[in-house]
């Protein structure tokens, strides 16, 4: 049976008090007891569906004791002062649901919008403001009534009710998009620029510092679309992380060995070919392999990883399916609007670039993903498992996050870790640094300018707005900077607290930074063709990716280029150069090569070529603080800033801000920048 609107639910609540207030104001006191005659009828029918509504229950209390005063005692009160009287007791019992933490209107509200609004801190906040509006018109009525004498109380009143009724349909969609934004809205400012305008040679429409995934992919889109851009980069590699390097023949990725976002949908594969680039000639698809308990599960695609998940946990099986079907037609949903801009956006956009409707309807036209951006990964995993063992095997890819599953945002986990049981990873041909050298080619050949060896001392900025950059002894001007280094770096040194408020810096101080990890590449003299691309090998801590089974050229014909990581402190590693840093550096590597060893028999004996990186040598090379993998912590206990900055004309594009580490998410970071500086104009 369809459910009675939640507007006509509060006119139906209202009914009793009409009755009551236009008979008792004729003089007539058997208003009284028809109007406890409704109320009871009202609250017996929600006595029957257990549902009760205070503003009726009050009805039932009010009229009850207004028939007892009137009939038995003889008292003519509630009969003179019917209007001063009810609003007053309205007025009361709205007052008394909002401390209650159950504003009267959230009865009527559930009745419109679905279930998996009705924990929603906004949705609770909305229904909150809407019967504290109502309980300031109930409260001025009751003084009008006393004020003013009729006819005029009663109109004034009735226009009171007219304007509560008119705002309680238009608040939910206006105070939800208000509450969401109220604190961009500041920072939502535009910088126009005429990419036509003829510029001198050292100025630019748009300068981007640092050359990671996030700022390529800003400068490609940028650059494509007619802007004059330069991106300036410390390194004499473009990538950041995503980028590899080679010993004798041997090519080892830094660190990016596994991609998501590949997908029809997905954002890589939706740049690429805003690019005009193909993904397959740029990406190949990873075979996996998970050890768990000594046992190896292959995982080729998502028929395949629930079969031996079903297999292993047999008791579970209808629930792994249940399980992965909510996670794809959560991931399938987060991606509904990527078809316009490319990519999901936060809700502050969607207000923005969708209006405010829409970020309303959210929940309602993205029911399981809303479900998912409302609990941790653990209580995703507790409502559908009870197996420890089997929670534990689903997180096998949560180093992706970089943070416990009990303090991951299950959407975070949804798009980092679940995604690639569901549509895969993918390893980048030819090496990690194909792909970012590809992107920078993109740039040159669209009419950026991309310098490498050129490191950015200072943001230059004045009355409040960027004015350009200073590098390497010269200074670039341009009236947008796009800041691709971490944020920390950004504005504690590129900035300077001159620029901005004591807050604003002592929250950026305060962001604390994600895990590390140590690495250690090998050159092999055998043939490990019947190896996976990558194994994740949950007994031991570590992954194990052997480059050249995704792309035979990145190691000679019969040899084998390997990488095994695993998760480390910055802090565990003393300073860089120092014997005892040596010391640690070649005893956790001998420690890995032993735990692989496992694996790969006799693995030490083969090595031609080895080289190691720990959190040091990754702050080193990209400047990032801590060598932290996905910039700053992923936890639910995060803030990450936003994209646009207090320093009007100054972006963030990196895995400092939404939607945080990875590269698939820091190429929705860039492609978002790109599309704010264009003014969301779609550029095809």
């Amino acid at each position: 049976m369809a459910r009675v609107p939640g507007m006509i639910f509060i006119l139906i609540s209202f009914i009793p008090w009409i009755i009551y207030w236009i008979l008792c104001g004729l003089g007539l006191s058997i208003g009284v007891l028809i109007s406890l005659a409704i109320a009871a009828i009202l609250v017996i029918h929600q006595a029957r569906l257990r549902e009760f509504n205070p503003m009726d229950l009050t009805s039932l209390a009010y009229f009850t004791v207004a028939s007892a005063a009137t009939y038995i005692l003889d008292f003519g009160l509630f009969v003179e002062k019917p209007s001063f009287l009810g609003y007053l007791a309205l007025f009361i019992m709205a007052l008394t649901s909002i401390a209650a933490g159950k504003p009267f209107t959230l009865q009527a509200s559930k009745r419109d919008y679905p279930e998996v609004y009705w924990r929603d801190r906004t949705f609770l906040l909305v229904n909150d403001a809407i019967s504290g509006m109502w309980s300031i018109i109930f409260l001025l009525n009751s003084i009008i009534s006393i004020a003013l004498g009729n006819p005029y109380a009663r109109v004034v009143s009735n226009a009171l009710i007219a304007i509560g009724i008119i705002l309680s349909i238009l608040s939910p969609e206006k105070l939800s998009a208000y509450l969401l934004t109220r604190n961009f809205r500041r920072l939502d400012w535009q910088v126009k620029v005429d990419p036509k305008r003829p510029k001198a040679e050292d100025e630019y429409d748009v300068i981007i510092v640092g050359s990671g995934i996030g700022g390529l992919v800003c400068g490609a889109l940028l650059s494509k679309r007619g802007y004059k851009t330069l991106i300036l980069e410390q390194h004499y590699l473009v990538g950041g992380y995503c980028t590899s390097f080679s010993r004798s023949g041997f090519t080892f990725n830094v660190g990016v060995s596994d991609v998501s976002g590949l997908w029809e949908r997905g954002p890589i594969t939706r740049l690429l070919r805003e690019l005009g680039l193909e993904p397959e000639e740029l990406f190949v698809r990873n075979r996996m392999r998970y050890v768990f308990r000594g046992k190896a599960i292959d995982a080729g695609s998502l028929d395949e990883f629930v079969e031996k998940l079903s297999e292993m946990f047999p008791s579970e099986e209808e629930n792994i399916r249940r399980f992965l079907e909510d996670a794809k037609m959560a991931y399938e949903e987060c991606y509904m609007e990527a078809n316009v801009y490319g990519t999901p956006l936060p809700a502050e956009l969607i207000v923005k670039v969708f209006g405010s409707k829409k970020l309303l309807n959210y929940p309602k036209e993205h029911p399981h993903f809303y479900d998912w951006m409302n609990k941790t990964f653990r209580e995703k995993l507790d409502e559908y498992f009870g197996d420890e063992d089997l929670k534990a095997l689903l997180c096998a890819l949560i180093g992706y996050v970089g943070a416990d599953p009990g303090e991951v945002p299950a959407s975070s986990a949804l798009t980092a870790v679940i995604s690639y049981y569901i549509h895969g990873g993918y390893f980048p041909r030819g090496g990690a640094r194909n792909f970012a050298e590809t992107l920078r080619k993109f740039i040159e050949d669209h009419g950026g300018r991309v310098l490498l060896g050129c490191r950015v001392n200072e943001i230059l900025v004045g009355d409040g707005r960027v004015r350009g950059v200073r590098a390497s002894g010269k200074v670039f001007r341009a009236p947008i900077v796009v800041a691709n280094a971490n944020a920390k770096t950004t504005f504690l040194e590129l900035i300077g607290e001159r620029h901005l408020d004591k807050e604003f810096i002592e929250y950026i101080r305060g962001l604390r930074m994600s895990p590390s990890c140590f690495a250690v590449f090998l050159g092999l003299d055998m043939d490990l063709r019947d190896l996976p691309s990558i194994i994740v090998n949950l007994d031991e801590g570590y992954y194990l990716v052997v480059n050249s089974n995704a792309d035979p050229t990145l190691a000679p014909e019969g040899k084998a280029s390997i990488m095994i990581l695993t998760e480390a402190n910055y802090r565990d590693f003393p300073e860089r150069g120092t014997e005892e840093y040596l010391r640690l550096k070649r005893m956790l590597a001998e420690k890995l090569v032993e735990k692989a060893e496992k694996l790969i028999p006799d693995l030490s004996k083969h090595i031609v070529v080895m080289d190691a990186a720990t959190p040091k040598t990754y702050e080193r090379y990209t400047s990032m603080p801590e060598g932290a993998i996905y910039s700053f912590d992923q936890s639910i206990h995060t803030k990450r800033p936003y994209f646009k900055t207090p320093i009007r004309g100054l972006y963030l594009a990196s895995a400092s801000t939404f939607p945080g580490g990875g590269i698939e998410a820091v190429t929705i970071s860039g492609v978002i920048c790109a599309n704010d500086i264009c003014g969301w104009k779609r550029s095809r």
